[in-house]
């Protein structure tokens, strides 16, 4: 996945302020936290429920956090039978 979307062409950011007019500004600052396709500098699960939009919703309390994913598996290659 990584592969096609680096050989994709560079295409400018959106300003989602201006596609959402009239959204939360707080919902619209979670969104473009969220969209980073960059996984080292997208929010985390963790910190997008301590975001401020959330803050009527968020208890820490009851929240439990999965283990965290071991994306080394995206980078083997495997013949489709070993994807099967």
């Amino acid at each position: 996945a990584r592969k096609y979307i680096e050989s994709l062409p560079h295409m400018p950011q959106q300003d989602l302020k201006a596609v959402f007019r009239g959204a939360n500004p707080l919902a619209v600052d979670l969104l473009e936290k969220m969209l980073i396709l960059d996984s080292d500098k997208r929010i985390t699960a963790s910190e997008a429920l301590a975001h401020p939009y959330f803050v009527q919703y968020h208890d820490p309390d009851d929240e439990p956090e999965a283990e965290l994913y071991d994306e080394s598996i995206e980078n083997k290659e495997r013949t489709i039978d070993e994807w099967k």
